[in-house]
Parts: C-alpha cells; structure tokens; sequence
C-alpha cells in the first residue's frame, strides 16, 4: 500500500489490527496514513462494533477513520480461521488490539502465543486501565475514564462538573498508542527486538491532562474548575460576546493587555489607575472584564479579531465543526482530503481527515475509502498463499467473511 506523500513514512510496514470502535482504529488510522498495509480483522458476524449503526456497516464514525485499511474477515474461534490469522502475523510487523486482558488469550491471539509465530513482533495491546494490576480487569468506556482521570472535575461551572464533549479518552490513547508503537519499532530496526507495549486509556488521559497534575504534585493544591471563561484570572482574556459571535482573546499579560486596550480604542485605561499594573489589574480584573464585555458586544467578532490582530494580541473566533472545516489554513495545509469511491455517500465523495502533520511538505491523509466488511479476505490469504481452492473451501465452511 502506497503512503499518501512520495513514500509513506511506514511504507514496508504491516499491521494486523484487532481494534474495533475508536481507540484503536484511530491509532491504526495514524498509522496507515503514515504508510503502513493495515490489514483490520474482523469477525464474520458483524466485524467492528462501529458498523452496527449503518445497514451497510459504514457509518460516519466508521468511514473517517479506516480509510487506507484493508479487512479481512476471519473467524478467529475456528481453527483454520487462527492458522490464517497466524499466517498473517507471521507477515507482520504490529499487532494491535484493544480487548479486555485475557481475551486474547482465550482466542489464540496473546502475546505470547504470537511471540512465538513472529520473535519480532511489536504488540500493542490498548486497555481502560493497563493489562496488570486491581482494576486491569473493568471495562471501560470514554465517558467513565474521563470522570476517572480527573478530567471532568477540570470542566464544567464551579458547580457542576461537565464531560469533555468528545471521546478525549479514545482520542488521547489513540494518539499516544502510535506514538508508543512508533518508538518500539524504531528500537526494532536498530536490535531486531520486538516488544510489548501495554497503553491504557486512564493513564494515557492523565498525561494529556499534565499542566493540572504538575501544579497539584508540585504544591498538593488543585486548579480550580475552568468554568465557561477558562482565562477568568486576567480581565482582558477568556471570551466575550460580540454583535456577531464569541470572541476569544488571551491579553493574559500585562503587556499584551496594554495592546488590547490601545487597539480597541480604549487607550485611557492604561492610565487607569485600577490597571496602570499587572498588579493592579489582577485585583481588579473582575472591573475590567466588565469594562471589556459592556466594550467588545458594540461590534463584530470579525472587526475586533482584525483590530487585535494587527496589534499583536492572540485572538480567534469561537467555531462549531462546520465553521472551523473552511478554515483557509486547513485548506491551504491539506489537512482534509477527498476520497472518492465510498460507498453510502452522495456522490461517492467524502471528505476525511487527516494525520494533523505534514511530511517534506505533504499532509498525510486517505487515498482510500473505508473497506466493507471483509472486503479483502481472499486478497490477504493469497498473499499469504492460499490458492482458490482452498480459499473457497473455508468459505464453504463458514471460515470467512465479506
């Protein structure tokens, strides 16, 4: 499989990919964008739970983030399905799954037993809270690590906390899994070991989170709840309403407050004597976000965003999905791609997303639509050398799927 730049940073690179919902097929995503043949089985019965809500088993969820795999659906309970899943492995650089610990065990697919098909295999096992340990055993969801990790006593008001509003655990492990998965293989190619690499979703969520645990390991004192002006701290930063929408503003400096004040027309604060310094702002930032808000609603976002922006102050518009999809900086980086052929969609073209990094120059995004189910099962099994007789034989005998 081709890389989406000249050569794909994983190019020669193979990945069997357990993973199913979101954790782990977002990080074999990664991973094929970069380059990397990822190979996804998949149970005959329904493969990935994320295509149970689609008829034709490609819902959204599913398409963005399987594009450039291939599926091959093999029943890993039947012994000719595990001696082709093992033939596979053999072929292999990566495993990958995010299964309960034991799970794989019972189905032939532990580490060890591979260990012994493939010496040099890095395998990546993602669970809720690691493979050892009192609590490796607890299924875990999104919703429940986020509440664990600390996460949603970081969000919300100072009365209630709130739910990050999207998987940021599934999303955090994903992004730290290939990380992982990356640095062993680099270790690979320089000693010929393989590894095994044990990632989990609670941890991988605390280390995204560490601007919060440093100051509370540092001096035992929590942060405060972020509430909805997380920037409250400082008068002249957070967000604030205008006529056409939320600005958001990060004067959180003295200096960059003196800016702000000149650029919006209001230069006779800085003489102020409530914020003639950093000081004495920070006592009466309460007083000069109210001078702000009352300043900022009698124009546009866009206007305010352009004044403050010449002067040098960091600002933005506040952006739903739809807004922020046109971002002419998106497009000109190629972070979105079309991807043609896709089945289920208006005219067979959907746009997806990419990696988030470019490469000499190249974004690293699909070529390729999300597969159906077992799309590719009689491709990999010649590859592996399965000739047709006996690839229709385990067909026949219910092996395969797609």
């Amino acid at each position: 499989m081709e890389g989406s730049g000249p050569e794909g940073l994983l190019d020669g690179v193979r990945v069997v990919d357990f993973t199913h919902v979101h954790a782990g097929p977002l990080c074999t995503y990664q991973l094929a964008l970069m380059g990397a043949d990822v190979v996804k089985v998949e149970s005959p019965n329904g493969g990935d739970q994320m295509r149970a809500s689609d008829p034709d088993g490609l819902p959204p969820a599913f398409l963005g983030q399987n594009g450039n795999k291939r599926s091959a659906a093999l029943d890993l309970k039947h012994p000719e399905g595990l001696a082709a899943v093992h033939a596979l492995v053999k072929t292999a650089d990566v495993v990958i799954h995010n299964m309960r610990p034991g799970t794989p065990d019972r189905l032939g697919i532990g580490y060890e037993a591979l260990k012994e098909v493939n010496p040099g295999i890095v395998y990546c096992a993602i669970s809720g809270y690691g493979q050892s340990g009192p609590e490796s055993d607890r299924p875990a969801y999104d919703h429940l690590i986020q509440g664990e990790s600390g996460m949603f006593m970081a969000t919300g008001t100072e009365e209630q906390p709130v739910r990050v509003g999207f998987a940021i655990a599934d999303s955090s492990t994903a992004i730290i899994a290939s990380s992982a998965i990356n640095a062993a293989l680099l270790r690979r190619a320089r000693t010929g070991q393989g590894a095994f690499v044990d990632v989990s979703m609670l941890e991988s969520c605390m280390t995204v989170m560490g601007l919060n645990y440093y100051a509370y390991l540092a001096t035992g004192r929590l942060n405060p709840r972020v509430g909805p002006n997380p920037l409250a701290q400082a008068g002249s930063a957070g967000t604030f309403e205008t006529q056409d929408g939320t600005l958001l503003v990060n004067a959180n400096t003295h200096r960059l407050f003196e800016r702000m004040a000149e650029a919006v027309g209001r230069p006779e604060l800085l003489t102020d004597e409530r914020f003639a310094s950093a000081e004495a702002a920070a006592r009466n930032r309460g007083e000069l976000r109210r001078i702000f808000d009352d300043h900022l609603a009698g124009d546009t976002a866009s206007n305010w965003d352009a004044k403050l922006r010449a002067a040098g102050v960091p600002c933005g518009r506040l952006k739903d999905a739809s807004e922020a999809v046109g971002n002419a900086q998106l497009a000109h980086r190629g972070t979105l791609a079309t991807v043609a052929g896709v089945p289920g969609v208006e005219g067979g073209a959907l746009r997806c997303l990419g990696t988030g990094f470019l490469v000499d120059e190249e974004p690293q995004v699909p070529s390729k639509p999300a597969p159906r189910l077992g799309q590719h099962t009689e491709e990999v099994l010649a590859e592996l050398g399965y000739d047709d007789d006996r690839i229709a034989d385990l067909r026949a005998g219910g092996v395969l799927g797609g």
